[in-house]
């Protein structure tokens, strides 16, 4: 039986970051899920790179040093993973979502993150296809956010791993994990049993059911939302977008990837009334007329993890020695950032001052 440095449960892109940096720093490592790699919540999200609405400053500064650890990954990589660079623009049309949006962008500034009030004309000339209504009120820019293809940024990672010598394993589910005392000694797997020195769970929606039976009870609930991916509209969009009753963003193919919070509240995590997806696409054209071009491509719905407090959860397993696990609902904006300090955690290095209020024994 093989025997691993670093078994990785879960082939999203948090366990896909960490993976990759397992490997770069010389350990022997595989990677489990029982789907495709990048197919479940990170290929199911919108997938916007950002730190504008995450609160308290901690959790802020968490989510603002994930959108700078793109770049260096865009550097470290040095080829094109599907990350998308130009910034995001919001507005507001009511008295209550203004005061709200003004004061947010003053505190952004404030602490360093590129956000700024700007003027409608400012705001068309960076993306001249909105439809702006005179009923605007503020419009925000945040120059530093982004966006990912995910299941691109997936594949790459896991691809430059295992040409270092790691092994994923996709259709592999975890049927259970065996300990002896504090330390997991294997992981069970529908195909037979795999043996490492060390076990990340990066399960996303399925954390909590996956770690109780380790001892670990983490309040992480698992909340369905629905995106729509259409054709190309008549002129592309050039960046994310936040509009009343509506988000959009590019999709890699050219077409759109929308959503709005309202119509998640209409859905389960297997079913979704099947005018919902006409409805996001009306929206969008409201706000972006080029969209009367395109069409419905299709809908999905994402089911993602939640944790109790809404923050991160990163670390050791308080109940095992070599155990450790990451979650959170802002994966695809910190998996770069979360990635690398698990993995320097995980290969020996002193745990990281930055991850000490989202550690698994706050619970």
């Amino acid at each position: 039986m093989k025997h691993f440095d670093v078994a990785v449960v879960g082939a999203g892109i948090l366990g896909a970051c960490a993976a990759w940096y397992l490997t770069r720093a010389g350990r022997s490592v595989v990677v489990l899920d029982a789907a495709e790699p990048g197919s479940g919540t990170s290929a199911n999200s919108f997938a916007w790179i950002n730190a504008v609405r995450k609160e308290p400053d901690a959790y802020h500064r968490l989510n603002a040093d994930g959108v700078a650890a793109y770049a260096a990954l865009a550097t470290e990589l040095r080829i094109d993973f599907g990350y998308r660079t130009g910034g995001s623009l919001e507005w507001t049309e009511d008295a209550a979502s203004d005061e709200e949006l003004r004061g947010r962008v003053a505190r952004l500034a404030h602490r360093g993150y590129p956000a700024e009030l700007v003027t409608r004309e400012a705001a068309l000339a960076l993306e001249p296809g909105l439809a702006i209504g005179a009923n605007a009120r503020s419009i925000a820019f945040y120059a530093g956010d982004a966006w990912v293809d995910a299941p691109r940024l997936v594949r790459v990672l896991l691809g430059d791993a295992v040409s270092r010598g790691a092994e994923v394993r996709g259709g592999t589910a975890v049927r259970s994990v065996r300990t002896r005392g504090s330390q997991v000694e294997g992981v069970v797997t529908d195909t037979g049993e795999v043996v490492a020195d060390a076990v990340l769970f990066c399960v996303g929606p399925a954390t909590a059911a996956v770690l109780e039976p380790l001892g670990m009870k983490l309040p992480v609930n698992r909340v369905p939302g629905l995106l729509a991916v259409t054709t190309a509209p008549a002129t592309p969009l050039g960046r994310v977008v936040h509009a009343p009753g509506i988000h959009l963003r590019p999709e890699p193919g050219g077409g759109l990837r929308l959503g709005a919070d309202d119509v998640d509240k209409l859905i389960t995590e297997t079913a979704a009334p099947p005018e919902l997806g006409e409805t996001l696409l009306e929206r969008a054209r409201r706000v972006f007329p080029p969209a009367r071009e395109a069409r419905l491509a299709g809908t999905r719905i994402g089911v993602r993890p939640m944790p109790g407090d809404g923050h991160t959860i990163a670390g050791r397993i308080p109940s095992l020695a070599n155990g450790f696990v990451v979650v959170t609902h802002s994966a695809v904006t910190m998996g770069p950032l979360l990635g690398r300090l698990i993995a320097a955690e995980i290969v020996g290095q002193p745990p990281s001052p930055q991850l000490a209020p989202f550690r698994p024994d706050r619970f």
